[in-house]
């Protein structure tokens, strides 16, 4: 297999990279080459406990086998970003041919879509893509060790980053405000009923705005201009899945998005259970804010999480056409929308 373009050539033993097995720092061979995982594999969407268990180690024919972990081609992509290297000579080994007679790595297409390592805005503002291109291009994830730039102006740069822990501190306290207003006008347990009721409601929201919203994808118009806005909603989500800093939803953002829904609700519901309707509503974002940021980044023992991660995962890293569901794939098997069988 032809050595990924561009990139350094330096030689290793397998015994050096044998050296590099620890989660400080992590090296992997895969066909003869060698790639540093040592700032993706908290990321890995399989979990770090994965691939720690080849760290230093030889994983050509563990990411074939689909017993130890599915890959499909992206994988192959986010790891060639890694690569540092060969293995020497004397150390090189035979790999069998995979099913189609083509190396996974090679069926990599060169990137001619956003350089990562540059502010993204300008890129895709500037940008001439065609809409097949493009939609084809931003739900191949990339990876970054680093949250990516999207402006080069510090100001602006900043409105586009917001950490996880500053949802709940945002909107806790109005949601604490609706309650305390609307009990001038309605007693607890009819306040209860409506905070219970926008609670619920909050589920069929979160999977409505992320299917028919945030993926309005293949609806959009041709030109630039719609690209972009498809880009800043939801598309450099999926294009840099693990940045951190755009997990959850910027304040400005989902505070426009708040007030038209408010404005919305006021239609529909008197003073008093509109406060509670929309305080469960806050809620309910607010945790599913939190569990997406978890989903990307988190891990645990318990199976029922571990397999509503792996479940969103598969919407970024296998079919972004399926599975809407974020905190539950209810209204995915209520609409229809949950993944085929041979994309577990």
């Amino acid at each position: 297999m032809a050595a990924t373009a561009g990139a350094k050539q330096r030689e290793y033993s397998r015994a050096e990279v044998a050296k590099h097995g620890g989660a400080g720092s992590l090296w992997v061979i895969r066909g003869n080459q060698v790639f540093d995982l040592t700032t993706f594999h908290t990321d890995h969407p399989g979990g770090s406990d994965i691939l720690m268990q080849f760290g230093g180690q030889d994983i050509t024919e563990a990411m074939r086998d689909g017993d130890t972990h599915v890959h499909a081609i992206q994988a192959y992509r986010v790891l060639k970003d890694f690569y540092i290297g060969e293995v020497m000579a004397e150390d090189r080994q035979t790999y069998a041919v995979p099913e189609g007679g083509k190396d996974e790595m090679d069926c990599v297409e060169e990137d001619e879509f956003l350089d990562i390592n540059k502010p993204l805005f300008m890129q895709m503002w500037n940008s001439k893509f065609t809409k097949e291109f493009y939609l084809r291009e931003v739900h191949r994830p990339r990876h970054l060790p680093r949250p990516a730039v999207f402006f080069a102006n510090s100001v602006l740069e900043q409105l586009t980053r917001t950490p996880w822990w500053f949802i709940p501190i945002y909107w806790t306290p109005i949601m604490c405000a609706l309650l305390y207003c609307g009990a001038h006008y309605e007693p607890l347990d009819v306040m209860l009923v409506g905070f219970t009721c926008g609670l619920v409601s909050w589920t069929l929201l979160e999977y409505s705005m992320h299917r028919f919203v945030f993926h309005y994808d293949d609806n959009i118009p041709e030109g630039t201009l719609a690209q972009v806005a498809h880009f800043l909603l939801h598309g450099v989500h999926h294009f840099l899945p693990m940045d951190q800093l755009r997990l959850v939803m910027p304040p400005a953002l989902s505070t426009f998005l708040a007030l038209n829904i408010l404005g919305l609700l006021s239609l529909i519901f008197s003073k008093g259970m509109l406060h509670a309707v929309c305080a469960g509503l806050i809620t309910g974002y607010v945790l599913y804010d939190e569990c997406h940021y978890w989903l990307h980044h988190g891990s645990s023992q318990n199976k029922r999480l571990s397999a509503l991660k792996s479940y969103h995962l598969r919407h970024h890293y296998k079919d972004f056409k399926a599975g809407f569901g974020i905190t539950s794939d209810f209204w995915d098997n209520v609409f229809g929308t949950k993944f085929r069988a041979t994309d577990r």
